[in-house]
């Protein structure tokens, strides 16, 4: 048994655009809105795939 940690979803997974030149990314709860967001931001984002 884990902490849960008060979320009743288990293993949802968000995929996090974030930029090494301080630009703001953010968390998406698709790879194509991260993907779609990263194109409106400019492009050069970095996104990966996180479990919470």
């Amino acid at each position: 048994m884990g902490c849960n940690c008060g979320s009743k979803a288990r293993g949802a997974t968000v995929w996090v655009l974030s930029y090494g030149d301080g630009r703001r990314g953010g968390e998406y709860g698709s790879k194509t809105l991260a993907e779609v967001a990263d194109v409106q931001k400019g492009g050069g984002g970095v996104i990966r795939q996180v479990q919470k």
